[in-house]
């Protein structure tokens, strides 16, 4: 749960994550990629959760299974990168994955893919 500072920071900055998050997967279907997973930084899983509440990244409701969900696509949590990146399929070589960043447009800029 996000402390009362966290939540102030946020409400005054007026680029939303999840607003981002979902633009970027509606802009990456409608190009034709298919969606594989997103992966986030805990900075960045807690702003979603602050900004669209608990129902923003649900729990995998089979207890045999360790995966969260953001809508429909599987969320997982990384410490190796910042920032929010959305893996795909069928934008290069045939059976390879790339990844686009969701981050504020200052930080997308000169944020590069891994």
């Amino acid at each position: 749960m996000a402390t009362q500072s966290q939540r102030a920071v946020l409400q005054s900055d007026a680029w939303r994550l999840t607003a981002a998050l979902d633009a970027k997967l509606a802009e990456l279907r409608e190009r034709g990629f298919e969606i594989q997973w997103i992966e986030s930084s805990r900075a960045d899983l807690t702003r979603m959760l602050i900004e669209a509440g608990d129902a923003a990244i649900r729990l995998d409701p089979d207890p045999g299974l360790d995966r969260a969900w953001y809508g429909e696509t599987e969320i997982r949590h990384t410490s190796s990168r910042d920032q929010t990146w959305v893996f795909v399929r069928g934008e290069v070589a045939a059976g390879e994955v790339s990844a686009h960043v969701v981050a504020p447009p200052e930080v997308a800029a000169e944020t590069e893919a891994p």
